[in-house]
């Protein structure tokens, strides 16, 4: 294994202001509903599908919603917790985290069901968040040592294929995406003691740090166009959606709702799906118009 070493550049970004513009919006529709958690949700490609986490079965299985059918399949039935789906580039297949094996690794799996789980990790540590580069068969994830009361620092992985040799790209960072053309990854990083949201490229070089509040910033995902970074953060008293220009800069809060709203994902139609958590047993999926 190669751990690159890798200088890291601050930004100074609208996120220090501390009074941004609020970007009016139509009312939240609610996606799914009931007394269970509803989380991680995630858009295919092509727009066909929405993929999503739920215990509505009992432990946290993957689900899959078809806009065209308007039907949800159950993807995966495992006795263990399966977490963050992420849709290949074709949109035929599914990468996921699972602990049927006691840890966490991740996993690969069709979107219609029509297969069995192929796993491509076997390591002692903890694996997820995966994602395979845009146009590529790269696979990025977020690896620590293990899950215990206090949770350990986080690496991004990346490796040439599943299997492959994998190399630290960023040794302190998690929640990593790749931008739409593949050249950078956006990624959450502790380095500055509370969770803010860095840039790097996906070959390598400087890290930039995109946000700079004393409050955490998390899960970061890119616009379609590559242009916008969508993240959640807690700034406020508790976790809204922000958006920013790719470089930090526009800082803009989409919303502003007294429950928790995280893992915000843009669709190519240019909506935007994520987490509402109404207490620490009940969240659901919601959508509102992306910002033009």
């Amino acid at each position: 294994m190669r751990t690159l070493a890798i200088s890291f550049v601050v930004v100074s970004t609208a996120a220090a202001v501390l009074c941004m513009p609020v970007v009016a919006q139509d009312a939240p529709v609610q996606f799914t509903e009931g007394n269970h958690r509803d989380t991680d949700p995630m858009i295919s490609p092509d727009g066909a599908c929405l993929a999503f986490a739920s215990n509505r079965t009992g432990n946290y299985d993957i689900w899959i919603y078809n806009f065209k059918d308007r039907a949800f399949l159950q993807l995966s039935r495992g006795a263990k917790d399966e977490r963050y789906p992420f849709f290949s580039a074709d949109s035929q297949k599914l990468l996921f985290t699972s602990n049927q094996t006691g840890k966490g690794d991740i996993y690969e799996t069709a979107v219609d069901g029509s297969a069995g789980n192929l796993q491509l990790t076997t390591s002692e540590s903890l694996e997820e968040y995966a994602s395979y580069r845009p146009g590529g068969t790269e696979l990025l994830y977020a690896r620590a040592e293990k899950r215990n009361m206090v949770r350990k620092k986080m690496a991004i992985i990346l490796t040439a294929a599943p299997g492959a040799s994998a190399r630290v790209l960023i040794d302190d960072g998690d929640e990593p995406r790749f931008s739409p053309d593949g050249q950078h990854i956006v990624f959450v990083s502790r380095r500055t003691k509370n969770k803010d949201i860095w840039l790097t490229g996906a070959a390598g070089g400087p890290l930039i740090q995109l946000t700079t509040s004393e409050k955490d910033d998390e899960n970061p995902c890119f616009s379609p166009d590559g242009k916008s970074i969508l993240f959640a953060s807690n700034r406020t008293g508790n976790f809204d959606l922000y958006v920013m220009d790719a470089d930090g800069r526009n800082l803009r809060q989409l919303t502003s709702d007294a429950a928790d709203e995280r893992q915000p994902c843009w669709t190519p139609d240019g909506n935007i799906y994520y987490t509402r958590e109404m207490n620490l047993l009940v969240s659901n999926i919601w959508r509102i118009p992306a910002p033009k």
